[in-house]
């Protein structure tokens, strides 16, 4: 399946579904808020990857008003509704960008990432994590806000079901149920125990999970200081 396309398909109705398609959807944003470590009025420099709309780039320019942030997705529609949002905004960039196929260009303070990384096939992921890794400053923060796989078909089953009992009690649509299912069928999601295992290898220490909520989950990891590389 074609990201882009599905992507670019999606933008129009991206922010009105988000809240609804996930059930924790509070608390899941607000702790990769959290797990920035800087000061309200720190001049950062922050990547979001595969940032679409911009909901939690939104969250982060609120938190940091002097945070430069740089917008990085697959989709020109989705960045276009992201330049929507930031219209009176002068601190954001906009990047089209293949972060699977293409390098990172730049430096950051913090990288975070929202249901975007599910996507990669897990042969490439921890590739990804690398270049994630080389462009970090050192002492820099990389955080990942993802859905994850289940260890065993039980227990993706048991996130399935959660999942659903989870959509439908924030009252999703049949039809709005029908368009997520059949986007998921893209999704290449790993378990994370294997992302964090990965991001370890790679180089960052201070590895772990902050939140989990069945398939949800929100984890970080840190550049060492003195590491330019």
């Amino acid at each position: 399946m074609d990201i882009k396309a599905l992507f670019d398909t999606a933008a129009q109705d991206y922010d009105r579904t988000r809240p609804q398609y996930i059930p924790c959807f509070d608390e899941f944003y607000n702790t990769a808020l959290e797990l920035i470590p800087h000061g309200r009025h720190a001049h950062i420099k922050v990547l979001g990857l595969g940032a679409g709309t911009g909901l939690l780039s939104g969250l982060v320019a609120a938190a940091f008003p002097n945070a430069a942030i740089t917008l990085a997705d697959i989709s020109a529609e989705m960045l276009s509704k992201a330049k929507e949002r930031f219209a009176e905004n002068p601190m954001i960039e906009y990047r089209v960008l293949d972060f699977v196929d293409e390098p990172l260009i730049g430096t950051f303070d913090v990288i975070i990432s929202a249901l975007a990384l599910h996507h990669t096939p897990q042969d490439k992921l921890k590739t990804v994590f690398q270049k994630i890794f080389g462009a970090l400053q050192a002492g820099g923060y990389f955080i990942n806000a993802d859905q994850t796989l289940g260890t065993t078909p039980e227990n993706e089953e048991k996130y399935a079901q959660a999942w659903l009992n989870g959509v439908k009690a924030k009252g999703c649509t049949d039809r709005d149920i029908e368009i997520a299912v059949e986007r998921m069928k893209a999704d290449r999601t790993a378990t994370l125990q294997d992302q964090l295992n990965w991001l370890s290898e790679v180089g960052f220490v201070h590895v772990g999970c902050w939140y989990k909520n069945y398939r949800f989950a929100v984890y970080s990891g840190r550049k060492p200081e003195g590491r330019l590389v």
